[in-house]
């Protein structure tokens, strides 16, 4: 995964919105300002200073994130070359999504096949010079340079079953007190 490719850049103008209005009801399904996952809800909770910024970086870690691949790879699902774009810094990030809807069209051009992986397994085999952009040119999004994953690396790990299972057994409403 450490091919860089020369496609859009993150931040790139899709024309979906002008500066400071919302999208309109005719935009493309990924501007709908609507949050579509958990993740996206405790990113826009985040966002507004109603929820603790390490939040949307807990659910990242434990969420399905799609991500997009130039073609199959017939046989193999534990290695793919996600689609890398660049920062206005030139830096290469993957380009990870929270849902198939947040996709920009014009990323599927250059790769077709949305496959999808836990975040916190995208971000364990990145390496160590790519970062992330989540729903890049979309709403609820985010960017993690490769400093910022080394650190979220040493501080977060994935829940084992055990310990998911002992939380969901200590959750009020459910039973174990």
């Amino acid at each position: 995964m450490s091919e860089e490719q020369g496609f859009p850049q993150a931040g790139a103008d899709d024309g979906g919105a002008t500066a400071g209005a919302e999208p309109s009801p005719s935009s493309a399904p990924h501007l709908d300002p609507t949050p579509l996952t958990d993740l996206e809800v405790a990113l826009d909770a985040a966002s507004k200073g109603e929820a603790d910024s390490s939040e949307p970086v807990l659910l990242f870690l434990n969420s399905l994130v799609c991500l997009l691949v130039p073609e199959p790879v017939p046989g193999q699902t534990e290695y793919v070359e996600p689609l890398v774009l660049t920062n206005s810094e030139g830096k290469p990030l993957v380009a990870a999504f929270t849902d198939a809807a947040r996709i920009r069209p014009d990323f599927l051009e250059h790769a077709p096949t949305v496959v999808t992986t836990q975040g916190a397994l995208l971000l364990q085999n990145l390496g160590a010079e790519l970062g992330v952009v989540l729903n890049p040119g979309s709403a609820f999004g985010f960017e993690l340079a490769a400093e910022q994953i080394a650190a979220i690396l040493k501080d977060f790990r994935p829940a084992t079953e055990e310990e998911i299972d002992a939380a969901r057994d200590s959750a009020p409403g459910t039973g174990g007190e």
